[in-house]
């Protein structure tokens, strides 16, 4: 697990030391892509558009939560249950 977060931040460190170089290599067209995805995040609806993945994860974390006590549940019962011996 520690080997992964050390990986995770060496490439974290290595995405953002590129980015910087590619900025002061080519600082218009960063500029330029910086307000066009400002402009396009103005224009979506994120409000709602984040509304509406927050509502559907709720309405679906019942049905999930369900299904995963019943599994549960079901391996709980399969543990249990007292072998039975094979007839032929």
């Amino acid at each position: 697990m520690e080997d992964q977060l050390a990986a995770l931040k060496a490439n974290v460190q290595r995405c953002l030391d590129d980015v910087g170089a590619h900025t002061q290599l080519y600082p218009h067209q960063t500029l330029l892509w910086a307000l066009g995805t400002g402009y396009v995040l103005r224009a979506l609806p994120t409000t709602r558009i984040l509304g509406g993945v927050i509502r559907l994860s709720v309405a679906l974390l019942k049905p999930a939560a369900l299904i995963y006590g019943v599994s549960k549940l079901w391996h709980v019962t399969q543990k249990c249950a007292p072998k039975q011996p094979a007839t032929r």
